[in-house]
């Protein structure tokens, strides 16, 4: 019996004994909820689930602090994390506290300025992950919301040259896959071929049924015949430059958009198992796709680590009917629309 236990992924036994970890591994923590885009594909532009606010360095401090071992601590959520000015005070002290961890965040690199750029790569970020999604001002705009392409490019080739032969951050382009911004996928290699960075990802689009996160967008199980052939030229650019070409999920781009997953796909997931999501006001949510995927926000909430420990909270009552509820065939929403509005 200890031989076959022995065989079984962590996270698969801890589903099967219902038993989760003492406290995850991987952690979100969003640190502000301010934006300074208003993205056509993001929840936030189109109303306020919290209250605005940064997360201070105590407070940061205070979540960080209660985990023994961290393997990833992500510091993006709903919000742009360059907006907090203590961002590399917290990234210091994660890597501090937790020196094997990999510290990393998705940002629009509108400020990412000569000041940041030295706060960033002094403070010893891992990963730093920049949200494009376009290749021209016109779709950049479109998309984003904002007039800032630009901008980004003149802070991203800027960073680069400052960051020289460094081995981090690493740097990396992504792209959110509509109809609308695909033809400009393999410009997207070029591009991070152009600037100097090694690394460009595919998302798949979270349908929101709201502004441009439409039925009408969604490549997801899709794709057209034009379609694959942007994505192949893309993946040629990218082998002739010697760039990483992936999706978020470390899939190929093709096997993530081509892929339509059927019957029951939230069985499959372990993000409550090995993972934890917390706003910039606190609260604890089952990851960072829910607030997307439900018109329900206070349903998410499971504790708040301001009110209470967060062991308690991970063990608590809340959590473990979220995780029961997986074992069902009508799970908690919204992850009962994992895989339909969006995938694992």
């Amino acid at each position: 019996m200890i031989g076959v236990l022995a065989s079984i992924p962590l996270y698969a036994l801890m589903r099967r004994t219902g038993r989760p970890r003492l406290l995850p591994l991987n952690m979100t923590v969003s640190v502000t909820y301010r934006c300074n885009s208003r993205c056509q594909t993001c929840v936030r532009t189109f109303g306020q689930l919290e209250p605005l606010r940064n997360l201070s360095l105590s407070e940061f401090r205070g979540i960080v602090d209660q985990f023994p071992t961290l393997d990833r601590i992500v510091l993006h959520g709903i919000g742009e994390p360059l907006l907090n000015p203590e961002l590399g005070a917290m990234i210091r002290h994660a890597k501090e506290k937790h020196p094997s961890a990999t510290v990393l965040f998705n940002s629009n690199a509108i400020l990412l300025d000569e000041e940041w750029q030295r706060a960033l790569i002094d403070a010893g970020l891992d990963e730093y992950r920049v949200s494009l999604d376009a290749t021209t001002a016109e779709t950049y705009v479109r998309i984003r919301g904002i007039n800032a392409f630009e901008a980004v490019v003149a802070n991203l080739r800027g960073f680069v040259h400052r960051l020289g032969k460094a081995e981090r951050p690493r740097l990396s382009l992504w792209m959110m896959a509509l109809r609308e911004n695909l033809s400009q996928l393999p410009a997207l290699v070029d591009l991070a071929d152009d600037l100097g960075v090694p690394e460009v990802y595919v998302q798949r689009l979270v349908l929101l049924h709201r502004g441009l996160a439409q039925e009408e967008q969604s490549l997801h199980g899709r794709l057209r015949e034009q379609e694959e052939a942007l994505l192949a030229d893309a993946a040629q650019r990218a082998r002739a430059y010697g760039i990483t070409f992936r999706a978020s999920g470390l899939s190929t781009p093709q096997e993530s958009l081509r892929s339509r997953t059927e019957g029951r796909p939230y069985a499959a997931c372990h993000r409550l198992w090995t993972t934890t999501y917390i706003t910039a006001n606190g609260n604890v949510l089952p990851c960072c796709i829910s607030p997307f995927s439900t018109t329900d926000y206070a349903s998410l909430i499971l504790g708040n680590v301001f009110r209470s420990p967060f062991a308690q909270i991970w063990n608590g009552e809340r959590y473990a009917e979220r995780r029961a509820a997986l074992y069902t065939a009508h799970p908690l929403h919204p992850c009962e629309q994992c895989g339909v509005n969006w995938a694992l």
